[in-house]
Formats: structure tokens, C-alpha cells, sequence
């Protein structure tokens, strides 16, 4: 499993924010490095979250839940590390 890196940042930006920029980064690069595209992910995904959660997602239209980046996290072998 690839582990993903949390660094702690302390600027202007909240940290949840930029948890959601990390983790959303790690997703986008593990697809790449899989030659995956987003339509084969929402079909990984299939029955477990909806097909637009994840398209508004990765367009930067709308956050995760927790449980939900841990389900993408979990399907792409990804494991975040702090």
C-alpha cells in the first residue's frame, strides 16, 4: 500500500483545506500512474458512492466526507500517514 505524506501547514490556509488539496493531489497522481481514468474509478467504485460525488469531487466542486476519501483512498491501495 502507498502511503500518502500529511505535512501540518500553518499559513492563512485551514487545515482541513489542505488535507482535501493533498488527498485530493494523491488521488489524481495514483490515477494517473495507473493510466486510470475518472469514469474507471466511478466503475471501481460502483454501489459504494455516487458516481457525481466523485466527478464534483475531483473538479473541485464539493469536499469528502472522511469515510468517503477513505473508500477512494482504499480502492486506489492508498494509505495516509502522518
Amino acid at each position: 500500500m502507498k502511503m500518502i505524506f500529511i505535512k501540518q501547514l500553518t499559513n492563512a490556509v485551514s487545515s482541513s483545506t489542505v488535507w482535501v488539496m493533498t488527498i485530493k493531489n494523491a488521488i489524481k497522481n495514483e490515477l494517473k500512474r495507473r493510466g486510470w481514468t475518472r469514469y474507471r474509478l466511478v466503475k471501481e467504485l460502483e454501489g459504494k458512492m455516487p458516481a457525481r460525488t466523485i466527478y464534483a469531487f475531483l473538479a473541485g466542486e464539493q469536499d469528502l466526507t472522511t469515510e468517503r476519501a477513505s473508500i477512494i483512498l482504499k480502492a486506489l491501495g492508498l494509505k495516509i500517514k502522518r
